[in-house]
């Protein structure tokens, strides 16, 4: 079979790969349709620990079950599927609880096992998720991003929240949409590139053309006061700033963008605002299966969202994407397809 290899920081290849055969309680997935997250970006961009070439990436996965290992019900074959990327151990309080994020020994398929940037790739079948068939595949490859946001807003929205999201990358716009979704009363989204803020906008967004002063403003639009609540969905130095001075007093920020690993903040700030400031990682069970009821039930309009690009041009694919090109927003990498742009 073939796979798309990460071979370290700028480097993808294609390259002829043994067919995997599922162990105990494994399926196969031979997949059909494969997003870029931000994440592998992250890794592509720079020498990261948590990603170790070579590797298989792709984590936001839609294909059908090929195979099924002793163990697993035989019936699966032929199923189509979206990837539950986490794997946990189960066991622990924290997967009992359904918050298999927090689970201690967890692994993430296209991170630290082989992922769905290739014809075919191994999973425990619980990682197979089954889903509606008159849902289209680039669609639901969206369902793990979408758990991100669902997560982010099912916990720190308010009814009645005025929102603030830095970032309009395909999570920013997830993260502006589900707020909504969950009960704010209005969003306002920033980002440098215009062609993001359209797309936030038809997700029922108010886009903020800030240039230098985006903090000022956010507080324009709030008659002063600020946001209740703000997303950072980029995660720099910057909008670390950008969101203390915008949130209002007794303010909530999420932090969900990793631009940056690490870097100062104003603690001054956060005291002197009564700021909450609180991290979000990926998702737990029930937000999954959330993010999956609501694109099923169409409340995410992915219009202009989606680049279709045949496998063996994921090189050219990461390096657009990392190279800022405006017309490139959701990359979906297929098998047996023709590149849409």
């Amino acid at each position: 079979m073939r796979a798309l290899v990460y071979l370290g920081p700028g480097r993808m290849e294609l390259q002829d790969a043994p067919d995997p055969e599922p162990g105990p309680g494994e399926v196969v997935i031979a997949s059909r349709a494969s997003a870029i997250c931000g994440s592998d970006l992250h890794g592509f961009r720079e020498a990261s620990p948590r990603r170790i070439p070579p590797l298989v990436m792709g984590h936001e996965t839609v294909g059908v079950i090929d195979a099924a290992g002793e163990g697993v019900d035989p019936a699966v074959v032929g199923r189509r599927v979206v990837l539950k990327p986490i794997v946990s151990c189960g066991a622990c309080d924290e997967c009992r609880a359904g918050d298999i994020n927090h689970c201690s020994t967890g692994r993430l398929v296209g991170r630290d096992l082989p992922g769905g940037f290739a014809e075919r790739f191994a999973v425990p079948a619980g990682a197979a998720v089954a889903i509606p068939s008159d849902l289209p595949d680039d669609v639901a490859a969206l369902t793990e991003p979408l758990a991100n946001a669902v997560h982010v807003a099912s916990r720190g929205v308010r009814h009645g929240d005025r929102v603030f999201v830095i970032g309009a990358g395909p999570i920013g716009v997830l993260m502006a949409r589900a707020a909504l979704l969950f009960g704010a009363a209005e969003v306002l989204v920033t980002d440098p590139v215009a062609e993001r803020l359209r797309l936030a906008e038809a997700q029922g967004a108010v886009a903020l053309d800030a240039g230098d002063d985006a903090a000022g403003a956010v507080r324009e639009e709030t008659g002063g006061r600020g946001p209740d609540l703000v997303i950072d969905a980029a995660g720099f130095e910057a909008t670390w700033a950008l969101g203390l001075r915008a949130v209002r007093a007794g303010g909530r920020i999420v932090q969900v963008g990793l631009g940056a690993a690490s870097g100062s903040l104003d603690y001054a700030a956060v005291l002197g605002k009564e700021v909450t400031i609180t991290g979000s990682y990926a998702w737990a069970d029930d937000d999954f299966a959330r993010a999956l009821e609501l694109l099923a039930g169409g409340e995410l309009d992915t219009t202009g969202w989606i680049t279709r690009m045949p496998l063996e041009d994921g090189q050219r694919a990461f390096e657009e994407l990392t190279g800022g090109d405006p017309g490139r927003f959701k990359v979906v990498l297929v098998h047996g397809a023709t590149a849409s742009g």
